[in-house]
């Protein structure tokens, strides 16, 4: 069973929001690199059927694909600390990657999406399109990366420490 105590969550917080903060600064500028060039870039568009970049469109793609890089080295780097500082009994840090680890970073990397995707749907509902400035659309990137970087990261450590 975990123990559910303040160091153990200080110690998954601290690793989450530190791997939310390195990923909102690195695909921040990554997006700055990719919009700037534009006078504006539209955060959504109204058909899904568009050719044109707009800031969800990648950033619906990189909270997914992000989800599951870092969920897969999330799985492996806190087994082990987990272990060394015996987090939790054996029994819950020796399950294999493959079911256990795989279906719990397959599920909460489509998660990130499912969210990441509503959030673009509702905005462009109910306020419409949106152009920006590739500096907002920049930041706008980078927050949705250190967010999907900061839930997955917390989200596996702490299943990795429950029972199933």
């Amino acid at each position: 069973m975990v123990d559910d105590s303040a160091p153990v969550s200080a110690i998954i917080e601290k690793e989450a929001i530190v791997s939310g903060v390195i990923n909102a600064v690195i695909n921040g500028v990554i997006a700055w690199f990719m919009f700037k060039g534009n006078a504006t870039v539209p955060l959504t568009v109204d058909t899904i059927s568009a050719h044109e970049k707009t800031v969800f469109s990648s950033g619906v793609m990189t909270a997914f694909l992000l989800s599951q890089i870092l969920g897969t080295i999330a799985f492996f780097n806190f087994g082990k600390k987990a272990k060394s500082l015996q987090l939790a009994d054996a029994d819950l840090l020796d399950r294999s990657f493959f079911f256990f680890g795989l279906r719990t970073v397959l599920f909460y990397s489509l998660f990130a999406f499912g969210t990441t995707a509503l959030i673009a749907l509702f905005l462009q509902k109910f306020v419409g399109s949106i152009l920006v400035t590739p500096f907002i659309g920049a930041i706008v990137m980078g927050l949705i990366a250190g967010i999907a970087a900061w839930f997955i990261n917390a989200a596996v450590m702490k299943s990795m420490l429950r029972s199933e």
